[in-house]
């Protein structure tokens, strides 16, 4: 009987041996990269940008660096920025950058990180594709918000699916295929919309209608992948080139990557936009400017204030945007199925017209118009985890900052 025992259990390792070798071998473009991610987040280089190909490159801007403050010149307190400082590099941080009232006021960078090197923005990219839609309405590519996905996804037409908008996608309210950011199996759709070599295919003929579009809050890669193709299908140009030459040069930014699927492919926009510190900081003035930048109107009129409007199904989600006020001390990303505990923020924010990009592993830009201010963290997740004694708290930051500006800090203004 034992001796049975292992031969069947012999032969069932080695079927499950060749199974996994015909699975690797007709998907070896997709399991590579599968392993590739593994074997980063088990390194903990999950947060950076190097792992991941093939990419498209963002076109650059040819400008000078922003101006920086001479430590006597600062606008907010010394001691008050090196505590901010001192807890982002306890944190496991890569960079951290302040910029305030028209320069740079602090830019410290940990572990081999410069001013040059790509940040992996994870779902702060999420962010940048709101502002591309936004940039697309200004110049005329999309009519406005409440124009249907389906004037673009023409594949929807005559589907319950053409009913959603782009202001609901943008509200992570789409009714289109709720999406389990917790099954990582390589089988899985989030597996195969994140590393697929066709996740367009996935996300317009794989999805379905769910639910009435407005009425529910489904944070979800699947809602802001889709506005990569809504982007290329609206301007005729490839969403890496319509990024870097409509929204990053008009304000003086360095270009990066962003991942496609395959060469020639389809772009990720719900996450993997790898741009270098400053240009996420610019960006952030953008919207401290309300959308005009040295005069120009990047943005439409209104659009950050639009933006920044709390969504129906979610009162700290704007438009693909995360709002300071109300307070809570625990902000889930996903709804109640995941992610149960949620990021703590242990006071309310120091200003009431705080608003904020975020990311998984804490990556965070603050964006404070009334006080002409901006500050990035950005690196690996801290440690210890959510819930544990010790823990990332997304607003001692913030208000370390926002407490040390002095007196005579040039002011802004809140968006109207």
């Amino acid at each position: 009987m034992i001796r049975a025992f292992f031969k069947w259990t012999g032969i069932a390792l080695l079927a499950l041996i060749a199974v996994s070798l015909i699975g690797y071998l007709t998907n070896k473009t997709y399991m590579d990269r599968y392993l590739r991610m593994a074997v980063s987040q088990a390194r903990g280089l999950s947060q950076q940008a190097e792992w991941y190909d093939p990419v498209d490159k963002v076109p650059s801007a040819e400008a000078a660096p922003l101006p920086v403050a001479p430590e006597a010149a600062r606008t907010i307190d010394l001691a008050a920025l090196k505590a901010a400082r001192d807890y982002a590099a306890s944190k496991d941080s890569y960079g951290f950058v302040v910029w305030q009232g028209g320069s740079i006021q602090e830019a410290s960078y940990f572990q081999g990180f410069d001013r040059n090197r790509l940040i992996a923005s994870k779902s702060m990219a999420k962010m940048v594709v709101g502002l591309v839609i936004g940039r697309a309405i200004e110049q005329g590519h999309i009519k406005s918000v409440d124009q249907p996905v389906s004037d673009f996804i023409t594949e929807w037409r005559g589907t319950p699916k053409a009913k959603s908008t782009i202001r609901q996608f943008l509200q992570n309210s789409s009714g289109i295929s709720r999406f389990d950011y917790s099954n990582n199996w390589p089988w899985s759709q989030t597996m195969r919309e994140y590393i697929g070599e066709h996740h367009e295919d996935l996300l317009i003929n794989e999805t379905e209608y769910q639910y009435e579009p407005g009425t529910e809050y489904d944070y979800s890669m699947i809602t802001s992948d889709m506005l990569a193709i809504v982007i290329e299908r609206a301007t005729k140009q490839r969403y890496a080139d319509y990024v870097g030459k409509n929204l990053l040069q008009p304000i003086g930014a360095q270009g990066g990557t962003v991942y496609i699927n395959r060469p020639g492919g389809v772009a990720h926009s719900g996450c993997c936009m790898m741009l270098p510190a400053e240009s996420f900081i610019r960006l952030g003035v953008l919207m401290a400017q309300d959308g005009v930048w040295d005069g120009q109107q990047i943005l439409p009129k209104g659009w950050v204030r639009e933006t920044i409007t709390p969504s129906p199904a979610n009162p700290k989600w704007g438009l693909h945007m995360w709002i300071g006020q109300p307070y809570q001390q625990r902000v889930r990303f996903f709804p109640e199925r995941s992610q149960a505990i949620g990021v703590l923020h242990s006071e309310p924010y120091a200003a009431d017209d705080l608003f904020l990009w975020d990311g998984s592993g804490n990556q965070a830009m603050w964006i404070v118009p009334s006080k002409n201010l901006v500050v990035l963290r950005f690196g690996n997740t801290p440690k210890p985890k959510y819930g544990q004694p010790g823990e990332w708290d997304n607003s001692k930051i913030p208000n370390l900052v926002i407490r040390g500006l002095k007196p005579d800090a040039p002011q802004g203004k809140p968006i109207p």
